[in-house]
């Protein structure tokens, strides 16, 4: 390994130039990634993301500074191992829904911006960053348009006795809801009924209140 000891033995050696502006801007850009995770109440927020920005760009500026000319992207590949693992951290899986996916993107963008700061690209970061709010911001109208037409859920029904699918199916074809993945269970005289139903989000709440009404019905939940 080449390493530069001159950053080390020689005491005049300006670190304190772009350095610092890398670091301002790694701060600045991670607060605002993070002020839309905040917003939201999710887990990786305002500081999280600020100081995952600022660690990557303090790794990038390390990888340079130490002076390694054939193996530079060593301690970058280690960045994107470090922050998969902290993505990983805040998805997780409940019934058949998986959350905190676009916070881990996040984490990972943050990451990605903090290491085209550091090795001094500051308009690739800027325009990757306007990117990023674009895809956070505009793109989420797009995004619940899309759950409010096509809104998928998981239910599972128990009926007092028997279960006349024929029923089932009158009140959601009017609906326009469609059934998939049916499963028929029978437990002493209940009737179980499991299935994945998709639709408009308003026509699902029309469902759920004939569940509720209906005397057949002893419970349901989705």
């Amino acid at each position: 390994m080449n390493f530069d000891s001159t950053i080390l033995l020689n005491p005049t050696h300006n670190i304190y130039g772009h350095e610092i502006l890398k670091l301002f801007l790694a701060v600045v850009t991670g607060c605002i990634l993070g002020l839309e995770r905040e917003i939201r109440g999710k887990s990786a927020g305002f500081r999280t993301l600020a100081l995952i920005c600022l660690g990557a760009t303090v790794f990038t500026i390390c990888s340079y500074m130490l002076g390694v000319e054939t193996n530079r992207d060593r301690i970058a590949a280690n960045i994107i191992t470090g922050v998969g693992f902290i993505g990983a951290g805040v998805i997780f899986r409940t019934n058949s829904s998986v959350s905190g996916i676009t916070t881990a993107a996040s984490i990972w963008i943050s990451a990605a911006l903090g290491m085209l700061l550091g090795i001094g690209e500051f308009a690739l970061a800027g325009l990757a960053l306007v990117a990023t709010l674009f895809v956070l911001y505009a793109l989420d109208f797009i995004q619940i348009w899309i759950d409010n037409k096509f809104e998928h859920r998981h239910y599972r029904l128990v009926f007092k006795n028997t279960c006349q699918l024929s029923t089932l199916y009158d009140q959601v074809t009017p609906l326009k809801l469609k059934i998939v993945k049916m499963k028929t269970s029978r437990k002493d005289v209940q009737t179980i009924l499991e299935f994945e139903i998709w639709g408009r989000e308003n026509n699902l709440a029309l469902f759920n209140q004939w569940l509720i009404d209906s005397d057949e019905v002893l419970s349901f939940e989705w």
